[in-house]
């Protein structure tokens, strides 16, 4: 009886560890608007709650719920060359974007909750970023770059907006490993957008699944997309599609369509 009882009380212990654990993990912080204009202003006020900005100690905003209010911007960072890393955060109600990077290099968007903006993530004359792991629901746009070339968008959730990921006179950027679902337009590729790569994402019930202008690129190293309205078929079982995913009559077509979802 002492043992079962010693068992029962390490049992509690461990459920209540495990509880609180999951509370401070979850636990974001309300925040207003951050707007950051230089290098210089990656302060605390601003949201930074560590790191000094190098490739190795990058500064990191994170924790924050931020209600926008219909203020343009959740976070805007504006004209910066420092290394930082914007995670774990939620932002709702922006008129213009969520998360707006613009002239800015070096910049990551990890693990980020944002929906119910005009756009998710807007980048802006910004090269070298990488946005990962987000969330990014009911918005018009879930991510939109314009003049923005050499970033990555990977293995991320891009849900229920009108346009998923839309590229304006944005070259050789790497769209990888995205689950792109229940949008109006997943991928939309214009004002002469090329080279870019798009391979490995999961395209699911969007009313149109992908629109490009100029060549880009649908496979890499016989690895394409999985197309939910992909009408093929794997005549030699191999989880690839026979024939082609045609994205535009001119050339684009994703080779190695998948048959399941990556």
């Amino acid at each position: 009886m002492k043992t079962s009882a010693i068992a029962g009380g390490i049992i509690i212990l461990v459920l209540l560890i495990g509880t609180l654990g999951f509370g401070v993990e979850n636990n974001l912080i309300d925040h207003k608007p951050i707007i950051i204009g230089s290098d210089y202003q990656f302060t605390v006020e601003n949201g930074v709650v560590s790191g000094s900005g190098t490739v190795d100690d990058p500064y990191i905003i994170e924790g924050w719920r931020i209600d926008a209010g219909y203020s343009d911007y959740g976070i805007r960072i504006h004209r910066t060359s420092r290394y930082f890393i914007i995670r774990n955060v939620e932002i709702s109600g922006a008129r213009k974007a969520a998360i707006s990077l613009s002239y800015v290099q070096n910049g990551e968007i990890q693990d980020c909750h944002l929906s119910g903006n005009w756009i998710g993530i807007s980048l802006n004359f910004s090269s070298h970023n990488k946005i990962s792991k987000c969330t990014i629901e009911s918005n018009v746009d879930g991510i939109h770059f314009y003049f923005s070339p050499d970033n990555q968008i990977l293995q991320n959730t891009i849900s229920k907006n009108d346009t998923a990921v839309w590229l304006d006179a944005s070259n050789g950027n790497d769209i990888i490993g995205n689950t792109i679902s229940n949008n109006y337009m997943g991928v939309y590729l214009d004002l002469g957008s090329e080279g870019n790569l798009a391979y490995g994402n999961a395209f699911i019930d969007n009313v149109h699944d992908a629109h490009s202008t100029s060549v880009n690129q649908w496979d890499y190293k016989g690895k394409g997309n999985y197309w939910s309205d992909y009408q093929g078929i794997d005549a030699d079982e191999n989880g690839i599609g026979d024939s082609p995913y045609v994205i535009r009559s001119k050339g684009d077509q994703d080779n190695f369509p998948l048959l399941k979802m990556p």
